[in-house]
Order: C-alpha cells, then sequence, then structure tokens
C-alpha cells in the first residue's frame, strides 16, 4: 500500500473512494459543503448516523464516499487523527475501493504532527494477519480476505506544504509499519516462531537495514552465567536465544547508549506449573515485548535519528518436559544472585533479569525500557485500556506516560513501595520468583529491579492487557489480535533522547 501527497479537493478528486471528516455539531467545511450540495443534501442528513460509507452514484468524480465524525473538535488530538483516517480507509475497504482519497483532520494539532498521525492510522488500520489462510477460504469469503487498498491519497490545499507533508507522513509510514512488524510477529503460531526463527527474523531486519547483529546462544549464555534465562528454556526442544541488535546513531557518544528489553516468550505453556488450557493459545503472543522492540529497531535504523540505542530480546519456549526447570529449584542469575522458584509460569521475569542485568552492568544501557506481557494481575488492575508503568525515576516514567498520551499506546504509573519487595523474600535464597497474588503485577517489577545495575535509570511496561493478546476486538487502527504496542512508544522515546542530546 501506498500513500501519496496531492495537491487537491476531496469535491474534485477521481479515484474509487473519499473519506469526508465532519465535526460534530459545527457546520461543513468548504470541501464538504461542496460535496453535500452534489449529493442533493445527503451528507447533512447522514451526519446523525456517521461512520458510514456509501456509492456516490455519479453524483461525484469518487465513486464511493466513506463520512466519519470526528466529534467535538476541542476534544480532537492526535489519537483522534489517527483513529478518523483508519475508519475512513477500512469502510472504503470493505465497499472494495482501491484508491482512495482523504484529507488530514487536524482542528489545532500542528500540521506535521497531524499528517502524521494520518499517515500511521491508515498504514495500522488496513493491517490485517491473514498468512495462514488458503485460496479455498478465500473463495468461501468472496474474496474479501484478499481485498486490499493499493494508494492513499491525502490531498492537500497548498503546494508550499507538499514537502513537509510528505516528510510528516513518510515518517508514519515508517512507525507505522515497524508496528505492524511487531503485529504480524506477535500473531505468528508458535511453531513458526521457536526462539531461534525469532531470531533470524530480527537478524534479516538488522541486515536490512544496517544494524548490529548478534545471538547469545546456548553455549554463550552457559559462558556467562545466565542461569535465570537458561532455565526457563531448559525444558524445550527449542533452543532459547538472546537477541541483540545495535543502532549507532550518534558516533561521537558510543558510550552511552538508551537501551530496549523485551520478553520474548514464544509459547508459554506455564512449564511444570502447567497453565489450563482454556485459551492456551494465545501464549504464543507472551513475545510481544521482544516483537515490540524487534519493530521499534527497524523504526529507528530508518528514521536515523542521533542516539544510540541496543535492543534485546530474551526469547525462550516455556514448555513442560523430564529436563524443564521445577518448583523448588534455586537459580543462579547472571549478576550473581540466587532465585527460588515457587511458580514455573513466572518464567518472564526470570528471562528478563538476566537480560536486564547483561543490558545494564555488561553493555551500560542507560536508561533501560522494558516491555513484557507479564502478568494477570495487571490487566485485573489496568484492563486492556492502559499498560502498568514502574519504574525507579519518576521524571522517567513522567515522560513514558505523557509519550502513552500521544502515541495512544496509554500506561499508568503504578506505585513501588519498598515494602511490596518483601512478599519476594525466600527461606532458601536471595528472592523467590514470585510474591503471591496481592499486589502480583508490582512484586513482579520489583524482581526485575533488583537485577538493574545501580545507578541505571529504568522503566517497566507490562503490557498483558495493552499488548491485545486477548481481547479479540478490532477498532480504529486497533487490530483484533496482538496490537504491537508499546512499539511507537519506545521509538518516540528515542527520538525524543536525540533531541534533547542536540540540546
Amino acid at each position: 500500500m501506498e500513500i501519496k501527497v496531492e495537491v487537491g479537493t476531496l469535491a474534485q478528486w477521481r479515484g474509487d473512494g473519499i473519506v469526508v471528516s465532519v465535526w460534530k455539531e459545527q457546520p461543513l467545511d468548504s470541501d464538504a459543503a461542496q460535496i453535500n450540495a452534489a449529493l442533493d443534501g445527503e451528507l447533512e442528513r447522514a451526519r446523525a448516523i456517521a461512520p458510514l460509507a456509501f456509492p456516490t452514484l455519479g453524483k461525484l468524480p469518487a465513486a464511493r464516499l466513506a463520512l466519519i465524525d470526528l466529534g467535538e473538535r476541542a476534544n480532537f488530538d492526535l489519537d483522534g487523527a489517527r483513529r478518523a483516517a483508519a475508519e475512513g480507509v477500512k469502510a472504503l475497504r470493505k465497499l472494495g475501493a482501491k484508491q482512495v482519497a482523504l484529507t488530514v483532520a487536524r482542528a489545532d494539532l500542528a500540521w506535521a504532527d497531524a499528517a502524521q498521525a494520518a499517515a500511521e492510522g491508515i498504514t495500522l488500520g488496513l493491517f490485517r494477519f491473514h498468512k495462514y489462510y488458503t485460496a479455498a477460504a478465500d473463495a468461501t469469503q468472496q474474496g474479501a480476505l484478499h481485498q486490499e487498498i493499493e494508494t492513499v491519497t491525502l490531498l492537500v490545499e497548498d503546494a508550499a506544504t507538499l514537502d513537509a507533508t510528505r516528510a510528516a507522513v513518510e515518517r508514519g509510514r515508517i512507525i507505522g509499519d515497524a508496528k505492524n512488524f511487531a503485529r504480524a510477529l506477535a500473531n505468528e503460531p508458535g511453531n513458526q516462531l521457536t526462539p531461534l526463527l525469532l531470531a533470524e527474523q530480527a537478524r534479516a531486519m538488522s541486515e536490512k537495514y544496517g544494524l548490529e547483529f548478534y545471538v547469545i546462544d546456548r553455549a554463550k549464555a552457559q559462558e556467562l552465567g545466565m542461569g535465570a534465562f537458561l532455565a526457563v528454556g531448559q525444558g524445550s526442544a527449542n533452543p532459547p536465544a538472546l537477541i541483540v541488535m545495535r543502532y549507532w546513531g550518534d558516533a561521537t557518544r558510543k558510550d552511552k547508549a538508551l537501551g530496549l528489553v523485551g520478553k520474548g516468550i514464544t509459547f508459554d505453556s506455564g512449564g511444570i506449573s502447567l497453565k489450563p488450557s482454556e485459551h492456551m493459545e494465545d501464549m504464543k503472543g507472551d513475545m510481544s515485548g521482544g516483537a515490540a522492540v524487534i519493530g521499534a529497531m527497524q523504526a529507528l535504523a530508518q528514521l536515523k535519528p542521533k542516539v544510540n540505542v541496543t535492543g534485546i530480546v530474551a526469547a525462550a519456549e516455556n514448555m513442560p518436559s523430564g529436563a524443564a526447570f521445577r518448583p523448588g529449584d534455586i537459580l543462579r542469575a547472571l549478576n550473581g544472585k540466587t532465585i527460588e522458584i515457587n511458580n514455573t509460569d513466572a518464567e518472564g521475569r526470570l528471562v528478563l533479569a538476566d537480560a536486564v542485568t547483561y543490558a545494564s552492568r555488561d553493555l551500560k544501557l542507560n536508561p533501560i525500557l522494558d516491555a513484557a506481557t507479564l502478568t494477570g494481575a495487571i490487566v485485573v488492575a489496568l484492563g486492556g485500556q492502559r499498560a502498568g508503568l514502574f519504574s525507579n525515576d519518576d521524571a522517567l516514567a513522567e515522560t513514558l506516560h505523557e509519550i502513552g498520551e500521544a502515541t495512544g499506546e496509554k500506561n499508568w504509573q503504578m506505585p513501588m513501595d519498598r515494602d511490596y519487595f518483601f512478599a519476594l523474600s525466600s527461606d532458601w535464597a536471595d528472592l523467590k520468583n514470585t510474591g503471591g497474588r496481592p499486589g502480583g503485577a508490582i512484586t513482579a517489577a520489583w524482581f526485575i529491579r533488583e537485577f538493574v545495575a545501580e545507578g541505571t535509570q529504568w522503566a517497566h511496561l507490562d503490557i498483558a492487557g495493552a499488548a491485545g493478546t486477548g481481547n479479540g476486538k478490532e477498532q480504529g487502527y486497533t487490530n483484533k489480535w496482538g496490537n504491537g504496542a508499546p512499539t511507537r512508544t519506545f521509538v518516540e522515546f528515542a527520538l525524543r533522547t536525540a533531541n534533547e542530546n542536540a540540546k
């Protein structure tokens, strides 16, 4: 799908379909008024039941029209711009349109920001994961599975804005494509995306876009002493892989780099602490945090900000077998701390323990952001609307909250009082891997924090609900399953860091 930027108006545009946006209880703008007149007032009458799409019956140069209600102008934000663009193009796709056009809805938003948001919405809204449908399945759906829009044209009034708009649209497309890459990885079934296959996906992306890349395999992890990471994967026939991707955008400051760390459990059965069978198929998405890191690194390699970023994905498969780690086992992590296992289904924090130690102590990355589909407790607390945000630095947490509001990948800072840590006390080791049900998301975050090197700014995003790996709903630019969060949060944080470094 291609996004173009041209000078023109919707009323005069010739193609398969146009998206017309209207403000709630506001007069139609000049372009919409022309369209309404050509349609004998039908646009005005249809406002009450928007969104909808319908053929123009030869009354306009465009064959179809999608009408989108933007809501209250005073409340319109960047996420509204994303949703409006996504809903419009998706409505036209349902009618079989291939070549469509729209204008940038922006209210009081900066023009470039609104254009970028529209491009993100278009790119994300048109995403579908139909890789494993066959031609026979497509026939039963009357071709709908492979019905795709080929070109979206953003129309501007003034040629003077073309270059700036095209640059903004290209940024939006790159970021949208990166999140779609993360979505596609999260949607892959476990038999098609083992830890090594995930590493190959990351390797191919890194080679394409010029990132430094390496993998710490089982032998190297044993040599380094990554006992927590290795234990999780030891019950599976598929070996684990600690995936490392490095982007060097600031050669003058190679001693300083931002770290992005993702949980990459390609399938989580729970291990010996076996999960219930109901919805276990959704555990193919337990690598969503890792997928977001890979997607973000792809975007940064294309956007080329002046900042150094290292992405790390701790990939393993958690399976029960005679070789699996057990409740009661005591592991020694990379930083030397010992861990009593009281639940093998709390495996994500184990792979992250060694990953954040490697990131903060060995590579000296600072700050470090990690993302993981970590706990059911955060879903109980926040549902699927926001990720849980935990940090050892309130200023860092505030920045991530602001970014979440702007990107639509919303989060909420959770408490980290020291008292919660005591639930991890063990009679047999330095700490145990779970603290029980009360405050489960908080004690999980505290566990990870224990492996962050002293002096490192760190934030953890628990995306168990926010990653959309269980909601089964499609709305606006959000796809049905595995939505790629927090890819755009990672990208935006890196871009802001680059801007701060430039001051």
